[in-house]
């Protein structure tokens, strides 16, 4: 039996610091060089975050490795260590990040990174006090570099140029999300001009004020820059709900067509008729042999924007089940609205909630569980065989992504019923082998 306090103990580390946020937009500029000014154990927690999607982050992604010495006398000579090596050879961009025990220091890092001599742009970031989660760190990490780029509006924009915002490497399978979405993008007939804190170099920054629209992907990460941008250089945004699901990507790609006509609208929408109408065929088969896929109860356990986008293609096209509940993994700082009434049971905050989900999950017997290794745990410790494990938010310790297959999009929409329908057939293949030895 679970300890009352066990699985809110759990949740709570679902999300990471407002230093790990800030790492993953840092680090998702692939050209720029990215310091953690503060201890080890903040640099390894940072990169144990980003490492599974940036494998090679650790070549440019360096720690000033404080100790309890430097916080209380000072950590610029440590600071200056580091740095050294750009003076040499200075990357596109130098982002220096203070955990919370540096910034109590007070230390100028920009000043000292600059009257070093380095000759780069030099973007600061402190998460001194504590200030939030991921999505809290990501954001002001986003503005930060902003602000240093010192943009200005471009009239008239290119009417093809979309900008990308809020999405991250630091997300469970987001590089390979971002690749689906730039294709169907492309697809209709749209130029993806920048992905700022997803694989756009630094130089290439520059660029943002050239596209006609700004496309919400994340809104706890990428809304409040996309209202800077609107504020500060005119831009428009649109912020549907994420395309997960064929008709979920209809939706959302009927969303920024609204917001700025595709060139080639209809070749897209072909494509996504065209598939829709392939797992029609397959999955009315598959009905025919296994019967509907069903599940008495489904928990979604991620980042608000995740979470509310499967669950509403999960309930309204990829399975039917009793009842769905929400698990919503860190702050709700986009205010991402739930889909409607009709398609979530109940909406839980991993923070808060600890309670109320044990108990959601004590009665668990045929169910999906959509979440990360923080829930998933739970489950393997007592052997629940009955209910259905699919990941879909960090930490991941359980398997291995290794293919390029999505989550979002068309090919995300096949890929996932793949997985579900595979998994229902692999369980009823053990229930008969149990009976058989019974």
């Amino acid at each position: 039996m679970l300890r009352p306090d066990n699985f809110s103990d759990v949740c709570l580390h679902a999300d990471c610091c407002a230093l790990a946020g800030a790492a993953a937009f840092f680090a998702g500029i692939p050209d720029a060089a990215v310091v953690v000014n503060g201890p080890m154990w903040c640099y390894f927690y940072a990169m144990r975050h980003l490492e599974d999607s940036l494998p090679l982050l650790s070549q440019r992604m360096h720690c000033t490795q404080l100790d309890n010495e430097s916080i209380v006398f000072g950590a610029e000579d440590y600071l200056r260590d580091t740095l050294q090596p750009y003076l040499t050879e200075p990357p596109a961009m130098l982002c220096i990040e203070s955990n919370c025990s540096a910034s109590l220091i007070g230390d100028d890092t920009g000043g000292i990174a600059r009257d070093m001599g380095i000759r780069c742009p030099v973007v600061v970031f402190d998460s001194g006090g504590l200030t939030g989660g991921f999505a809290e760190g990501y954001v002001k990490a986003a503005q930060a570099v902003l602000q240093s780029l010192s943009l200005s509006a471009v009239k008239p924009p290119d009417e093809r140029r979309v900008n990308l915002l809020g999405l991250t490497t630091g997300y469970y399978n987001g590089v390979n999300d971002r690749r689906e979405l730039v294709r169907i993008l492309q697809l209709a007939g749209y130029e993806v001009n920048t992905c700022p804190g997803d694989g756009t170099p630094a130089a290439a920054l520059q660029e943002i004020p050239h596209a006609a629209l700004n496309i919400v992907l994340h809104e706890e990460l990428g809304l409040p820059l996309a209202k800077e941008l609107q504020e500060k250089l005119g831009m428009a945004y649109v912020a549907p709900r994420l395309p997960y699901g064929v008709e979920g990507t209809r939706r959302w790609l009927q969303a920024v067509d609204a917001a700025l006509p595709a060139p080639a609208l209809k070749a897209a929408m072909a494509e996504i008729d065209r598939v829709r109408d392939g797992l029609l065929l397959r999955i009315n088969d598959f009905k025919m042999t296994w019967d509907e896929l069903w599940f008495d109860e489904a928990v979604i356990a991620a980042p608000p924007s995740t979470a509310f986008g499967l669950a509403e293609a999960l309930r309204t096209e990829w399975a039917d089940m009793g009842r769905l509940t929400v698990i919503v993994q860190q702050a709700n700082t986009g205010s991402v609205q739930p889909p409607a009434d009709d398609v979530i049971d109940a909406v839980y905050s991993a923070a808060v909630d600890g309670e109320a989900i044990q108990q959601q999950f004590a009665q668990m017997k045929h169910g999906l569980l959509m979440g990360s290794s923080s829930e998933s745990s739970l489950f393997r410790r007592s052997w629940r065989e009955a209910v259905q494990l699919f990941p879909v938010a960090y930490p991941v310790e359980e398997r291995i992504l290794l293919t390029d297959e999505p989550f979002m999009g068309l090919r995300g929409a096949c890929y996932i019923q793949e997985a579900l329908w595979n998994e229902k057939i692999g369980q009823i293949f053990w229930a008969k082998s149990q009976e058989v030895k019974e």
